[in-house]
């Protein structure tokens, strides 16, 4: 079960929950989930929250269950809004689907995690030094004090290509294209932010996200091209 979900807030009642209490009972699962992107979901009719005479949204538990589905339909499936939104219209939220982060998958995301240094070393079975060594080559960022499954992806991914001889010095430029590519993608995603529109920000960080998802595809399906003409 999510960790978040022991943090949901008793459904009896008639009880209605802030933005700010709805961002608070999900921050373990989603620690970048903002008032934006809440605000954009609303937007695109996603979930519905009530509003107070003062305009005030308040959130239901059904529109926390939506919420749920929908962030981890787009974190563990990458679907698009249109499909969740055509999958809701027909079939709702259903427990199957609503825990469809606790199902693997060839899409699936790491479970969230929160570790310090020696918690991230032990975890992805590597000593320290090599972590150091992963910071010296810019492929894990330094002076955090708590790392999460991003980082603990990319030290065991770094560990299993060293164990085969690709160690990070290796791997400079994997970082540097790396790095051009979210450059790029940036750019193209600011302009849709408009300033200080909130639902903006929310659409701009979705498109990133999705171009970002399309860059992977495209650079897996071109290695694998250069891998057989070898």
């Amino acid at each position: 079960m999510p960790a978040s979900a022991a943090r949901r807030p008793n459904s009896s009642g008639a009880a209605r929950l802030s933005i700010g209490q709805v961002l608070g009972s999900l921050r373990d699962e989603f620690p970048d989930l903002a008032h934006s992107k809440l605000h954009y979901l609303e937007s695109e009719g996603l979930i519905t929250p009530e509003r107070t005479p003062a305009g005030y949204r308040k959130y239901s538990r059904e529109d926390v269950d939506r919420l749920l589905f929908v962030l981890r339909a787009q974190r563990d499936r990458f679907w698009p809004l249109k499909v969740i939104k055509e999958h809701l219209l027909e079939h709702g939220v259903d427990s199957e689907v609503t825990s469809i982060a606790s199902r693997p998958g060839p899409t699936s995301s790491p479970q969230p995690v929160r570790l310090d240094r020696r918690g991230l070393a032990r975890q992805a079975a590597v000593e320290e030094d090599f972590l150091a060594e992963l910071e010296q080559y810019g492929l894990l960022a330094e002076g955090l004090l708590f790392y999460g499954s991003a980082e603990l992806e990319i030290v065991i991914s770094a560990r299993d290509l060293a164990d085969e001889g690709l160690h990070p010095r290796h791997l400079v430029m994997l970082r540097t294209s790396a790095e051009r590519e979210a450059h790029m993608i940036r750019s193209v995603a600011k302009p849709r932010s408009r300033g200080g529109d909130a639902v903006a920000r929310g659409e701009a960080e979705d498109f990133a996200r999705d171009l970002g998802e399309s860059m992977v595809t495209l650079h897996s399906a071109v290695l694998r091209a250069k891998l057989r003409e070898t």
